[in-house]
């Protein structure tokens, strides 16, 4: 077998045959499982650690392909996973892609969909499920500003040490991309990447997880266990939500820093750790280190090398390209499209303050891109205007809000710059709907929905 080994997980055998047949004519090796069990039996064999990526359906026995996705990108978290459904709606995709999927496809399956998406998938994961070192200066950011371009400098520092890193910020301002961007950069990019959400592990089981564990250790250890330590080998340990983790699991954490040394959970033979740590949080670590609830000498061991990523707010020059990337993406069944925002979308765009930053700006685009995907062109130019964004982030408004301030909704945006143009043009319709870029009907439209008849003549 040559070409990339795929798993195929759907219960209707005529199903898997049809892709079976799809895609080893197109050149790919296939695995099958029925079920989600048989799928994650798969992985863990042997024969599943060459799978390149995974075709899940929505719909299996006693499981929901989204629950799939989180344990399959804990075993492997590069490792790409693209949810198929006949039961499509916009609330599904975007939790299909807020738990990991690459991308979300509809039955019946469009081929040239299917295959259009497998090759960015493989393409984005890689080989040897990992990200392909990075050349000096090569990043996966998409349209860096000014502030961006000095914070990654700092990064590419930090990728020539293997001293322990942490990343700070907001949620979903892209800390595990900067883990990411370290790793590749890091003359360890061939080796292992591991993800861990410390957060999303009950407490009784971190250390554990993270440092395996012996048989017969604790209730329910009928054998010995690997944990995330042993699994990141030479390469990354990521840790995200470090300031979730409790004391004693932090005094565990800093003496292997200290000592490059553990033991499993019930074991007293000593084993070296070898791979570097890249730490992440949302939280006030030195507030937390004032509440007691976070180690002081910890937090230096970490703070060895610190990156604070701003909010997408504050870094306004990167929406536009971002946005237009992340479209592109889940437009990539369209071929050779390229997409532009009308000046309207723009300032919408731009004056959104993104609360859930570049994470919610990606879903937005998927959204976008499930609700009028059908609209944009097979291939070549298509503009995308500014009712089209309208009410994708359908955030109640409130009273009391500062006109001065930022818009909060894409409505709210929109609102405005249609009522800052008719007071531009006093009132004057026809000169507003052309500097707007729409119709006069369309204005009219716009004006009776926005409650905008009795501030404007």
């Amino acid at each position: 077998m040559s070409g990339p080994l795929l798993l195929v997980v759907d219960d209707h055998a005529n199903t898997r045959a049809y892709l079976r047949t799809l895609l080893e004519h197109e050149g790919y090796g296939v695995l099958e499982a029925s079920t989600g069990e048989k799928a994650l039996d798969l992985l863990n064999s042997e024969e599943g650690e060459s799978v390149r990526g995974v075709l899940l359906d929505l719909k299996l026995p006693n499981v929901s392909g989204i629950d799939l996705i989180r344990p399959i990108k804990d075993r492997r978290p590069t490792l790409p996973v693209i949810i198929m459904t006949a039961h499509a709606s916009v609330p599904t995709a975007v939790s299909a892609i807020q738990q990991g999927a690459f991308h979300y496809l509809e039955k019946p399956l469009s081929e040239e969909a299917l295959l259009g998406t497998l090759k960015n998938a493989l393409q984005e994961a890689g080989p040897f499920q990992g990200n392909p070192p990075a050349k000096e200066g090569q990043t996966e950011w998409p349209g860096i500003g000014p502030y961006m371009e000095k914070l990654l400098e700092r990064v590419r520092k930090a990728a020539r040490h293997s001293f322990p890193v942490l990343v700070t910020g907001e949620s979903g301002t892209g800390k595990e991309l900067i883990a990411h961007t370290i790793h590749n950069l890091s003359a360890a990019s061939e080796e292992p990447f591991v993800a861990v959400n410390t957060g999303a592990i009950p407490k009784d089981l971190v250390t554990s997880e993270l440092f395996g564990s012996e048989r017969g250790s604790f209730t329910g250890a009928t054998e010995r266990k690997s944990g995330w330590f042993e699994a990141a080998g030479k390469g990354t340990l990521f840790l995200d939500e470090i300031g979730t983790m409790d004391l004693s699991t932090q005094i565990a954490l800093l003496r292997v820093i200290e000592n490059r040394m553990y033991s499993r959970v019930g074991g007293t033979a000593p084993i070296p750790f070898l791979a570097r740590i890249i730490c992440a949080t949302n939280d006030d670590l030195p507030q937390l280190i004032r509440e007691g609830r976070f180690r002081e000498d910890l937090y230096y061991r970490l703070h060895v090398h610190a990156i604070l990523l701003p909010p997408l707010r504050e870094r306004r020059e990167d929406i536009l390209p971002l946005a237009n990337h992340f479209l592109l993406q889940s437009m990539a069944s369209k071929g050779d499209l390229t997409i532009e925002f009308d000046q309207n979308a723009k300032a919408v765009l731009e004056h959104y303050p993104w609360p859930g930053n570049i994470r919610e700006l990606k879903n937005a685009m998927i959204s976008l891109s499930i609700e009028r995907g059908a609209e944009f062109p097979a291939s070549g130019h298509c503009l995308v205007p500014a009712d089209w964004l309208v009410d994708l982030i359908p955030f109640p408004e409130e009273s009391g809000h500062d006109p001065s301030s930022p818009p909060r909704t894409l409505r709210e945006g929109e609102r405005n710059q249609i009522q800052k143009v008719l007071l531009e043009t006093g009132g004057n319709k026809a000169l507003a709907s052309r500097i707007l870029g729409i119709s006069r009907k369309a204005l009219y439209a716009k004006i009776r929905d926005y409650g905008l008849m009795n501030d404007n003549p």
